[in-house]
């Protein structure tokens, strides 16, 4: 029988399994949705236990469509940072709080004021932000206790699956940089726990094994969910955005890739540690001698989305394209900064009060013209990202729903002023966990040469020389803006909270 890797993707909205040969050709795959859950403004949660039932309801799909093939390996790869709590018994203390909630904010102020922000970057190499482990069990601690009293292990998203899988209370190193790891050591910080007031934290913190180390094996009672072969490996894994770098083809130091999605990340591999880390953004250790220096600003897509939706209701992002295509570079003078999460800006600059913006608008813009600047600042936001990253980027994969739009990898290489390569293939984050997952099982010898000779890819945008400069001077502008309204956007907040308290409004801002 045909040996086939299978690799789980969970991401934050839709939860993707795919089988691939071992050469990381895919065979077929199988999606669930995943609701979310906002029980208040700016909260969001995941039900865990929803999202086994659709992990296992996708592999079982793939599986049982699998003929005349073996799984001999299992990878998993999800979403990064949020709180995933499992008690004694292995059950979930609480809904998953997620990445993208706001809950926490209040805690960064006061961690800069005090220098624990600064103190834990050091140690980690990554900055700290709202959705990040952290500062959600610090809120717990002050506001559930009953949670943190509950909790025998913190994980993420992905550890979850794999302990459903397996029975195995297993981090990687990637998952545990941002916020546990101390990054040189590539073992678990004995400083961050105290740094902070949340008890018993760091015997929560479970083993750590390296992404492609097999951690376990598939249980008679995960066989039965799955459909998966009983004794099957299953490695380690890695968060999403290495994982999806690697099966985008980026795998040695040097390699860049952006993924242009719900955020907008931006990485690079690097063979060590950054002396000295410039912008804010994280430093996620891969394996010893392999790191990725990554940046994500929190909004990516969803600013077109937002946008279709309530300026253009009655057009489709091909409408939209055709018509912000038509439309002069700079949108006529109108710029945009992407800010639209709730929980504010995290890299380059890491503020949970930024806010998206526009400015220079007058009565001469149009929808188009407003469609047009939206599209220029997430692309302006990626340049901004690689600025601060300080790598000399001269080929970037792409990948995310971004890199379906003509008009964006056009104006991504135009802003970068970089080559920008669309891969052949979709499911970019199961496949370069299940080449992992062929690696720790024995089947790949060499994961580099692997991803190396069998990655392709389908379209190449080469940066033009006019757009080039237009768009470098308009980024001078872009930056310089933003910096000035750092104070705007503090006075807004510290205003709106007084407004609540004061005369009872109740909203989100």
């Amino acid at each position: 029988m045909e040996p086939v890797l299978v690799g789980v993707d969970a991401g934050t909205t839709n939860i993707k399994t795919a089988a691939f040969t071992l050469d990381g050709e895919e065979i077929t795959q199988a999606t669930r949705k995943t609701p979310l859950e906002a029980p208040r403004d700016g909260w969001i949660e995941q039900d865990m236990a929803a999202t086994w039932d659709r992990t296992a309801a996708t592999i079982r799909e793939v599986v049982e469509s699998l003929a005349d093939a073996e799984v001999v390996a299992l990878g998993v790869t999800a979403q990064g940072d949020g709180c995933w709590l499992l008690d004694d018994d292995g059950d979930p203390v609480r809904d998953a709080i997620l990445w993208s909630d706001g809950r926490a904010a209040g805690y960064l102020n006061d961690w800069k004021d005090d220098g624990t922000a600064d103190r834990i970057r050091q140690i980690t190499g990554s900055d700290l932000f709202a959705g990040a482990a952290l500062p959600i069990l610090q809120w717990l601690a002050d506001n559930e206790p009953e949670a943190i009293t509950d909790a025998d292990t913190v994980l993420f998203c992905k550890d979850w699956i794999k302990y459903r899988c397996t029975g195995e209370r297993v981090m990687d190193y990637s998952d545990a940089s941002l916020p546990f790891l101390d990054i040189d050591q590539l073992e678990y910080s004995s400083t961050v726990p105290d740094l902070v007031d949340v008890p018993g934290l760091a015997e929560m913190l479970p083993p750590l094994a390296p992404g492609s180390e097999v951690i376990g094996t598939v249980t008679d009672v995960a066989a039965d969910r799955t459909g998966l072969p009983v004794g099957t490996p299953v490695v380690s894994g890695l968060i999403d955005v290495a994982a999806s770098a690697i099966g985008c083809g980026v795998v040695e130091p040097g390699d860049s890739s952006s993924v242009v999605g719900t955020t907008s990340l931006n990485q690079t591999f690097l063979s060590s540690v950054p002396e000295e880390l410039t912008g804010h953004g994280f430093t996620l250790a891969l394996s010893e001698g392999l790191y990725c220096r990554a940046m994500a600003s929190m909004a990516g897509t969803p600013n077109l989305d937002w946008v279709l939706s309530e300026l253009t209701p009655d057009w489709d992002f091909a409408d939209a394209e055709r018509a912000a295509k038509d439309v002069p570079a700079t949108a006529k003078g109108l710029l945009y900064h992407p800010y639209l999460s709730a929980a504010g800006e995290r890299s380059p600059f890491n503020d949970p009060d930024a806010r998206g913006q526009f400015v220079g608008l007058s009565p001469n813009h149009s929808r188009a013209d407003v469609l047009r600047a939206v599209y220029e600042g997430v692309a302006l936001a990626m340049r901004d990202c690689y600025e601060h990253i300080e790598t000399d980027a001269d080929r970037i994969r792409m990948s995310g729903g971004g890199a379906r739009s003509d008009l964006w990898c056009q104006l991504f290489a135009d802003c970068i002023d970089a080559e920008i390569t669309v891969p052949t293939g979709d499911e970019f984050g199961a496949r370069g966990v299940a080449l992992l997952a062929g690696v720790g099982a024995g089947e790949i010898d060499d994961l580099a040469s692997t991803v190396r000779e069998t990655t392709t890819y389908e379209q190449v945008w080469k940066p033009r020389d006019r757009y080039v400069r237009i768009y470098d001077e308009w980024y001078g502008t872009y930056h310089k803006t933003y910096e000035q309204m750092r104070s705007v956007w503090h006075q807004r907040a510290r205003t709106v909270d007084r407004l609540r308290e004061e005369t009872g409004l109740s909203y989100e801002a």
